[in-house]
């Protein structure tokens, strides 16, 4: 008996929903994030222009520093945001300023077990590919392709890791195990969701491409303020697709 099915155009219904309830928490959380993010890259890339050599390295620490904390920082506040406004219930901004101890560590560490899952089977596939390529040029695009899907498997299967970790206190292992035991039974679904994710996240992009071409220097802005918008959205169809599966997985014990 197959699963049944996850619903992504619900999900971004439901997401939208929960964005509405309170726009401006939502907004202004991801305008301060987004910020502290950009802030980071700057930080880093003056230190590329400090003839100082100290003075380098202090950039590049910050820049680091603010980068790695703002994206963790960022996840972490969008997917609360997502789980509890989809839930029905209400946020303030304190919940969402302060260090939360040892979930955000579980969280930052849950992101560093998936980009080297990831980093590993993108290694796993190019070898492939090299050796496929050097003994069976003509059959190489299989390995190619290969890799690619497992690629692909592999991210989707982490989709819902920050859910994971925030909302059902998992360690990093057993959330990324539960991924993977999500995508076998729910691939079709998350294959589904995937394309529709893509699309909000290429939006920004596409209206910067429209802007520039409208005035020269509009383009970048449009695509910031475009981006700050689309996050709290994207974060919250994750959590909303999250809720689903785990009604799903409820209702058929």
């Amino acid at each position: 008996m197959s699963a049944p099915a996850l619903r992504p155009l619900l999900a971004l219904r439901q997401g939208l929903a929960a964005v509405q309830r309170q726009p401006r928490l939502a907004l202004g959380f991801s305008a301060l994030a987004c910020g502290i993010h950009l802030l980071g890259w700057a930080l880093f890339a003056a230190g590329h222009g400090s003839s100082s050599a100290v003075l380098a390295l202090v950039l590049h620490g910050l820049g680091v520093l603010l980068y790695g904390a703002s994206l963790i920082w960022l996840i972490e506040g969008l997917t609360h945001i997502g789980l509890v406004l989809g839930s029905g219930g209400s946020l303030r901004w304190r919940a969402l300023c302060h260090w939360h101890g040892p979930r955000s560590r579980n969280l930052a560490l849950g992101l560093f077990n998936t980009a080297l899952a990831l980093a590993a089977t993108a290694l796993a596939g190019f070898m492939a590919w090299s050796l496929v390529l050097f003994l069976l040029p003509a059959l190489s695009i299989l390995p190619a392709l290969l890799g690619l899907m497992a690629v692909l498997a592999m991210g989707l299967s982490q989709l819902f890791n920050p859910c994971l970790v925030l909302a059902e206190r998992l360690s990093p292992s057993r959330a990324f195990a539960r991924g993977l035991e999500l995508l076998s039974h729910h691939w079709s679904g998350l294959l589904g969701l995937a394309p529709l994710l893509l699309a909000l996240l290429l939006v920004p992009f596409a209206l910067g491409l429209v802007a520039e071409a409208v005035g020269a220097g509009l383009g970048v802005v449009i695509t910031a303020l475009a981006m700050v918008m689309v996050l709290p959205l994207l974060a919250a169809t994750v959590t909303a697709a999250y809720r689903q599966l785990t009604e799903l997985r409820t209702g058929a014990r």
